[in-house]
């Protein structure tokens, strides 16, 4: 079965009603991780298109809280790539990462 890529649906936090293609790996960098930790998700997860709603620095935020590899990490993590199904890719940086780190 072919799924549409972008699903068209409604974002409760912007209103936009494009979604990217299902995430198959998020890949996180993080303080006291040795090396990056790859996280594949249960469920299937799409990001909001706009990029104005945070929404897959959620998706890494909470995946990174959860997952049994990065509870070793020392703060919280600080670059992500998010690899979707149909091959495109975003790269992600935790702006409050950064700031923890210079104060």
């Amino acid at each position: 079965m072919l799924r549409e890529i972008p699903v068209k649906r409604d974002c409760f936090r912007c209103g936009r009603v494009e979604f990217s293609a299902a995430v198959s790996v998020i890949v996180v960098w993080a303080h006291g991780l040795t090396v990056a930790v790859p996280m594949i998700p249960k469920d299937e997860l799409r990001v909001c298109g706009s990029g104005n709603c945070d929404a897959a620095h959620r998706i890494i935020s909470r995946a990174f809280e959860v997952h049994p590899e990065t509870q070793m990490a020392v703060g919280p993590w600080r670059r992500a790539l998010i690899v979707f199904e149909d091959g495109n890719g975003v790269e992600i940086r935790n702006k409050g990462a950064e700031k923890l780190a210079v104060a």
